[in-house]
């Protein structure tokens, strides 16, 4: 029998899941994958060990441990100025990936529309259409990395119920200011749209821009579920815990979603993660300059190479428009960069809703130890002279 569901039948590797795996077969670098490859903290280690030690292995409730709601709940008051109380409208979950899966299947039904802006991240796209859902686009102006609001007008339609937005952005490096994020509300409430923001990058903003969470903004909380983890901000992709706040009764349907699907997030490193939202905010803010010194260094480098990018906002990922290479598309150029440099990056046409855009800009994530970064750097430098 080789009968495989419709949903299943049509599935491949993400560009970026298969960069990654060509990468690791010639033991190269990856600077594809937004995987980083610095330590984590010591006392979060610690307080997992414990946890495992205090035998905390049992299934957790659906929505996670209540202690580390709380918790949450004053880090998202704090930082993301968003009330949300503990128990009824925030929800641990498997990884924000996770939250993102029990979000699409609470609110929507196959045959909507959900408006994605281009580039995006392929997670958002194939799980909306893996449930059915018609993904509609609409661009970052990659040269100055805005949104024309009239495009998002014209792109809603009487089948339209939601939007999603990245803030800080992968791939571009975006980050969506405040007038944008109200002006993106004003349209969702003018159309009854949902907004799932994925704010996982939160904390990686760069001078001149502040993470602002649309949820915080007038009364657009009543239609928003704000997403984000533990993963980037602590380095810490393979744990799996994110999180997510929002109205209540989306909330509780989210929650029995998970249960039916995840169970429950792994509860030992639950309790780990309430000793990372103790952090000093000194943690914060050596993160940020961290990566503010590698962007730096990396767009630099690449300009300098014949690469013309746009210097990111925030997150750990850049678009190099690659036109001037001589090397052919985005493709092309990936191929090459692997093959020559042993320098793993991800074709733009992995973030287009149309295969024929993006053939002009490769995506490269610098993400991990500097090290790493300067030595394929480096590579590229050599590979292109």
């Amino acid at each position: 029998m080789s009968r495989l569901s419709d949903k299943s039948k049509d599935l491949k590797q993400s560009g970026i899941r298969s960069a990654s795996v060509k990468c690791a077969a010639i033991g190269g670098i990856n600077l594809g994958q937004g995987v980083c490859d610095i330590p984590v903290i010591a006392p979060i280690k610690q307080a997992a060990y414990d946890a495992i030690e205090r035998d905390k292995s049992i299934y957790s409730p659906y929505n996670g441990i209540r202690s580390l709601r709380f918790a949450l709940a004053e880090k998202i008051k704090q930082f993301n100025r968003i009330n949300a109380e503990p128990d009824t409208q925030i929800m641990v979950s498997h990884g924000s990936t996770g939250a993102y899966v029990c979000a699409i299947n609470a609110l929507f039904n196959a045959g909507d529309e959900v408006i994605l802006f281009e580039p995006f991240y392929g997670y958002h796209k194939n799980i909306l259409e893996l449930n059915g859902i018609t993904v509609k686009s609409v661009a970052i102006n990659l040269q100055t990395l805005s949104i024309d609001m009239d495009e998002v007008r014209a792109a809603v339609t009487p089948l339209t119920r939601g939007m999603v937005i990245c803030t800080p952005n992968n791939p571009t490096g975006k980050v969506y200011s405040q007038q944008e994020l109200l002006a993106l509300g004003n349209i969702a409430r003018e159309n009854d749209l949902y907004m799932i923001t994925d704010e996982i990058y939160e904390y990686i903003t760069y001078p001149g821009y502040e993470h602002v969470s649309i949820a915080s903004l007038e009364d657009h909380f009543e239609r928003t579920l704000t997403i984000s983890g533990f993963s980037k901000t602590f380095n810490m992709t393979g744990w799996r815990l994110g999180y997510v706040s929002g109205p209540q009764e989306i909330i509780e349907k989210m929650s029995l979603l998970q249960d039916l699907i995840y169970v429950c997030p792994p509860t030992p490193l639950q309790y780990a993660c309430i000793t990372a939202l103790n952090v000093d905010e000194e943690y914060y803010t050596n993160l940020a300059q961290e990566f503010l010194t590698k962007r730096d260094h990396v767009v630099q480098t690449l300009n300098d190479l014949g690469f013309k990018v746009p210097l990111p906002q925030g997150a750990y990922y850049l678009m190099a428009d690659i036109s001037e290479l001589g090397l052919g598309d985005d493709e092309a150029v990936a191929s090459y960069l692997l093959d020559n440099a042993k320098v793993a990056s991800v074709p733009g046409r992995s973030f287009h809703l149309d295969k024929n855009k993006g053939h002009n800009i490769i995506r490269i994530c610098y993400a991990l130890r500097e090290e790493k970064i300067n030595m394929a750097l480096e590579q590229i430098t050599k590979a292109l002279a």
